[in-house]
């Protein structure tokens, strides 16, 4: 057992650039990982990332393809995570995406299938955000099993867009929830992906290379 039986978060970018929505995602995971987050395969942006962490041009699959130390947080992975894990673990690997519904299995084709010697494992029966994901590792890292994990499925919050208009945003993700069923994600979050919501929808379905670009 070594002595510091502290993991480091590795979030692997993924996604073409850096909105809003996505770097409130990274702000949490950072502040929750304060000193332990290094974010890999950043090709720009480094200077807004190096607040957050460590910043890694190389992907995580070039740097850790032979370590054997390494967990992949993986919706498609078979077995679910156990605090016990993570005591032995160097590094814990998040995907820097942002989720779509249905997922489709980014993680599994862009980090997990090419790290042969990572160990894959699920948080539970639902996708998380990036943000909700880290907030359950803490909370596994404490030694909470994730079938004890609480949380709500699908959020959905009201967005005006003028004085007649007032659009409806649902996400169907799954948000983590303390005892008493209050969200752990702050209110900013949510106020964050709400506004960002419609515009990141309308250029997926106008085809949009850069779906993840600020208006």
């Amino acid at each position: 057992m070594r002595a510091q039986e502290m993991f480091t978060l590795i979030i692997e970018h993924l996604e073409p650039c850096l909105n809003k929505w996505l770097l409130k995602e990274y702000e949490i995971a950072s502040k929750l990982y304060e000193g332990r987050v290094v974010f890999t395969n950043v090709k720009k942006h480094e200077t807004v990332l190096e607040r957050l962490g460590i910043v890694v041009k190389e992907s995580v699959t070039e740097l850790l393809k032979d370590r054997s130390d390494v967990i992949i947080l993986d919706p498609k992975a078979d077995t679910f995570l156990k605090p016990d894990e993570l005591k032995k673990a160097e590094y814990v690997v998040v995907g820097g995406i942002m989720g779509s519904h249905p997922p489709n299995g980014r993680t599994w084709r862009f980090i997990t299938s090419r790290l042969p010697s990572a160990v894959a494992r699920s948080i539970g029966e639902h996708q998380y955000t990036i943000a909700g994901a880290v907030h359950v590792l803490k909370l596994i890292e404490g030694g909470k099993d994730v079938n004890n994990v609480k949380y709500i499925f699908g959020f959905k919050a009201k967005k005006k867009i003028n004085s007649l208009v007032e659009l409806e945003v649902e996400l169907p993700y799954a948000f983590p929830v303390d005892d008493e069923g209050n969200l752990l994600l702050p209110e900013e979050y949510f106020k964050v992906i709400v506004e960002h919501v419609p515009v990141y929808e309308a250029r997926v379905l106008a085809s949009d290379q850069d779906v993840c670009k600020d208006e």
